[in-house]
């Protein structure tokens, strides 16, 4: 049954070192949400440039952990303090559109098989950011691992990131930077997977949606902003490595019970070279922005 008021939606916001993305986002919620009202909980995961405080100083209520306890945790923290029937998590360093939020609701209500929603998701700039994706097989995870960085257009990162939809369609899984749950389908499924501590969490969740018998959702009339690469300003080596123990975890995950699941430890080394092939990326990076 329902839990809470259906005209209210539960925003959990989860901050870390955000400050800098927390009031253009947040000067977009009330008209992203109207004409429905929004309960904000922000769960700080140890951050020290004050984003709890802007939070709580836009009318939120912040739980601050004393330590990072990652991002799919924190997200169920804030969820179950929340009392209401829709479920919004969105990134801080997104950017909502008028009545892009409500528009999410409308449409999951027209289906109560839709578990999760999301919209179309625009860089700042304006060009599509990938949304709507397809869970990869061995072959395509590969490829798109090894040619992604180099080669964008690649066939194997174009079946990835999925055909362009124009109307509401089901899809394998949205991007994690905004998405909509119905309580009902969130609470069966038990929230998200608290062992991924960050990325692919919203994979996983998307697999027990479908696992669970709901709908995975992308309405592409709604579209928001987001800030790409905002996430990875700060500590950026412990989040590649997250990347890719997320990604091995996923694969086990999304195998078991099936005669893929015997690669795993070759799955297991190449991520590992592709991690330190990445921390060298970045390190380079780091070391060009210093100097200029």
């Amino acid at each position: 049954m329902p839990r809470g008021d259906e005209k209210a939606i539960g925003l959990v916001l989860v901050t870390y070192q955000s400050a800098e993305d927390l009031p253009p986002f947040l000067a977009t919620l009330p008209g992203a949400v109207e004409p429905y009202t929004v309960e904000v909980v922000g769960v700080d995961n140890v951050s020290h440039d004050g984003s709890a405080d802007i939070v709580e100083e836009f009318g939120g209520r912040v739980i601050r952990n004393p330590r990072n306890v990652g991002l799919s945790a924190a997200i169920n923290q804030g969820a179950a303090t929340t009392n209401t029937e829709w479920i919004l998590v969105a990134n801080p360093d997104t950017q909502l559109e008028p009545g892009a939020i409500a528009a999410l609701v409308d449409t999951a209500k027209t289906d109560d098989r839709i578990g999760m929603i999301g919209p179309q998701i625009l860089r700042l700039d304006g060009t599509p950011y990938p949304t709507g994706r397809h869970f990869p097989s061995l072959a395509v995870g590969i490829a798109h691992a090894l040619l992604g960085g180099i080669w964008p257009g690649n066939p194997a990162t174009r079946r990835y990131f999925g055909k362009t939809v124009t109307t509401v369609s089901d899809v394998d899984w949205i991007s994690g930077c905004c998405m909509l749950f119905r309580r009902e389908a969130f609470d069966a499924v038990g929230g998200f997977d608290d062992r991924y501590f960050l990325y692919f969490e919203e994979t996983k969740m998307a697999l027990d949606m479908h696992r669970a018998g709901y709908r995975v959702v992308l309405d592409p009339t709604v579209e928001i902003r987001h800030r790409e690469g905002g996430s990875m300003r700060s500590a950026p080596y412990r989040k590649v490595r997250a990347h890719h123990r997320s990604a091995l975890r996923f694969y086990c995950d999304y195998h078991k019970g099936s005669p893929w699941l015997l690669l795993a430890p070759v799955v297991a080394v190449g991520l590992a070279v592709r991690g330190l092939l990445a921390v060298a990326r970045t390190a380079v990076l780091q070391r060009v922005s210093r100097r200029s």
